[in-house]
């Protein structure tokens, strides 16, 4: 996502700056008709260098994401990469509202959870005594396999080590302490992917209604822009408003695409933490 809004940054900064060369283009052969001071010309030409910076900060981004992109692929190829996606606004799959329980990461926590249990439980038993039982039947004929006497042998043996009572207490409690932390870390866990996964849903919400607001707001610049370039090329426009209404339009096409980088942000946030 990030590539992407790197790549619809450069495209706008584009656009951007083949308007600012043609205002300049304009500005020049109006000082040079003696419609436009010095002053206006050199306006124009900061704003065609600005434009030029920011596009190169903008490459250099695309850079820097692909260069993140390779780490986690583990590729040292450092190659310029592009998205097989455009950026734009992705559809909401939500099918449930609350946190679940069987997501990867939350059933690990309460697998590790239960074997301190059992461990625990393991130790408590230690100190129960040890029951040995034994029995025997002999058989007491002159001859094989007769039954003339018999007689039965039954025992039981109880043992318990009362030495090693402070040994067994100690690794008791260390297991016990273990099974209670593990129950904490599970329990707080817990806790802090529910309150990530309401700040996701507001985030999301937020996102979707500012959504609405940078559209309406591009459309209204980019109105604002076209009326002024046409007074600008008529002469009846100032050289510096319609150098700002070209800035304002820039940032806020750049403004409503970081906002279809947020709401595609918080909606894959989302799906991640309520998937199962």
């Amino acid at each position: 996502m990030e590539l992407q809004l790197a790549y619809k940054t450069v495209e706008v900064l584009e656009k951007v700056q083949q308007t600012a060369n043609e205002n300049k283009r304009l500005a020049t052969n109006s000082f040079q008709q003696g419609y436009l001071q010095r002053a206006d010309v050199l306006a124009v030409e900061v704003r065609v260098t600005e434009i030029a910076n920011q596009l190169q900060y903008a490459k250099s981004a695309i850079e820097n994401a692909s260069n993140y992109v390779s780490l986690l692929m583990n590729d040292a190829s450092n190659r310029i990469l592009k998205p097989s996606d455009l950026l734009s606004v992705t559809p909401e799959i939500i099918t449930t509202t609350k946190l679940s329980e069987n997501r990867a990461d939350i059933k690990a926590m309460r697998f590790a959870k239960d074997a301190y249990q059992q461990l625990y439980k393991a130790d408590k038993k230690t100190f129960l005594p040890r029951l040995n039982a034994f029995g025997s039947y002999e058989l007491y004929d002159a001859k094989i396999f007769k039954t003339g006497g018999s007689g039965y042998l039954v025992g039981m043996q109880l043992s318990w080590d009362v030495f090693k009572g402070y040994k067994r207490f100690g690794k008791t409690q260390k297991s016990k302490a273990t099974f209670e932390k593990a129950s904490i870390e599970l329990e707080e866990y817990q806790a802090k992917s529910t309150v990530e996964l309401n700040k996701a849903k507001r985030l999301l919400h937020d996102a979707k209604n500012n959504l609405i607001l940078t559209e309406l707001a591009l459309v209204q610049s980019e109105e604002s822009l076209r009326i002024r370039k046409n007074r600008f090329e008529q002469g009846l426009e100032k050289t510096t408003d319609l150098l700002a209404a070209e800035t304002k339009y820039a940032q806020k096409q750049l403004q409503y695409y970081s906002t279809i980088f947020q709401h595609n942000y918080a909606n894959a946030y989302v799906q991640f933490l309520i998937k199962e």
